[in-house]
């Protein structure tokens, strides 16, 4: 093929600031893109229009398409994926679809990004609906795809191992930090100012039962014995296990727990800063931004033992067993208690986090696109 190819990228399935992570994925990797463009692509962006109102260096980067319509109703995001979308596609050579399928219509030489297997490993978390229809999307994805990316070499294993691809079909294309400075982005809902001088502990986490905040929660209780002033800040929205998580939040001591909810970027990167040490006890992730935001936020990192955590903190955090509220709480109280230690956890977070710098995956992503159709 000669000439520059035209790859879209498939967002249609973004319900701006109501699908968590993998938008974040998403738009951080095509700002590392828009920061380092290729000189044989042409990169275009197919979405609904709400998602360049809510990312607007987006449209400002690429050449976009747009629809509009009810975009929170998944019924109708499907309906467009598989209409409009092959229309928009026609002429262009790649198809990325970063949000984890590929439509039954398309036609194009498509690329997915599958960011985990959670729906077939953890059916349980997903009503029967969900399961049902992931269970039937996931493989039928990874066999119709000319490349998979997934944002882990955890993630890739396994979909390797469960689908029974060749390997060479799987690329890892990490996720990245934000660019915008790590240094306190301001306060605006007055939450860090209200925190005091004691220990603070930050978990940013949608109330999911694999995220596991009760092992946290009863962690905390007991490390408040040594530590009486011991804040935990518990950002993100409500998920399945929310009211178990309510109810542990009411019965602790007063002002010990602090749920803000979802909070912005500037109040996050002002509480990363703040904050003592991020724990991060849940028990699977694909990634898991939380843990590179704050080694690159220099605050030492606390992480379960488990799914793609170790790969992403690549030795630079403390590993704790899944579930155990004693190993959790003498982990955090480690950090804490040991200041050698933890200048150890932040030095070797910056260096970590250096290795999901924008260029490096924007460079993978790249690859993964120059790989499609050949």
């Amino acid at each position: 093929m000669t000439g520059r190819r035209r790859i879209l990228v498939n967002l249609a399935w973004i319900v701006p600031g109501g699908v968590g992570g993998s938008e974040e994925y998403a738009v951080r990797l095509l700002r590392a893109v828009a920061s380092h463009p290729p000189d044989d692509l042409t990169v275009e962006l197919a979405g609904p229009a709400a998602l360049w109102d809510a990312h607007p260096e987006l449209a400002d980067a690429f050449a976009i398409h747009s629809f509009v319509g009810p975009v929170a109703h998944r019924p109708y995001r499907v309906a467009v994926e598989s209409t409009w979308l092959p229309w928009v596609a026609r002429h262009h050579d790649v198809v990325h679809h970063l949000g984890g399928r590929v439509p039954a219509l398309a036609g194009t030489p498509a690329v997915v990004t599958i960011h985990d297997l959670q729906p077939l490993d953890l059916p349980e978390n997903f009503s029967a609906v969900k399961r049902r229809y992931l269970a039937a999307v996931l493989p039928r994805s990874a066999r119709r795809a000319s490349v998979i990316c997934t944002p882990s070499a955890w993630v890739a294993a396994g979909v390797v191992e469960r689908f029974g691809v060749d390997a060479a079909r799987v690329h890892v294309v990490s996720s990245t930090w934000d660019p915008d400075p790590i240094c306190g982005g301001g306060d605006p809902t007055g939450v860090v100012a209200g925190l005091g001088d004691g220990p603070v502990v930050l978990y940013p986490a949608v109330t999911h039962p694999h995220k596991r905040h009760l092992t946290l929660i009863r962690a905390v209780d007991r490390l408040a014995e040594r530590h009486p002033d011991l804040r935990l800040v518990l950002t993100g929205g409500a998920g399945r296990a929310e009211s178990d998580v309510a109810r542990a939040v009411a019965d602790a001591p007063s002002g010990r727990i602090l749920r803000p909810g979802r909070v912005d970027a500037d109040t996050l990167r002002s509480l990363l800063v703040r904050a003592d040490v991020l724990a991060f006890p849940s028990e699977y992730e694909g990634f898991g931004l939380p843990v590179l935001e704050a080694m690159r936020a220099g605050t030492p990192v606390v992480v379960t033992d488990a799914a793609a955590l170790p790969e992403v903190a690549g030795g630079a955090a403390e590993l704790v067993r899944p579930g155990s509220v004693t190993a959790w709480s003498d982990a955090l109280g480690t950090v804490l208690d040991d200041s050698a230690r933890r200048d150890e956890l932040v030095a070797r977070g910056r260096v970590r986090a250096a290795h999901y710098a924008p260029d490096r995956s924007a460079a993978a992503l790249l690859g993964a696109w120059r790989a499609a159709g050949e």
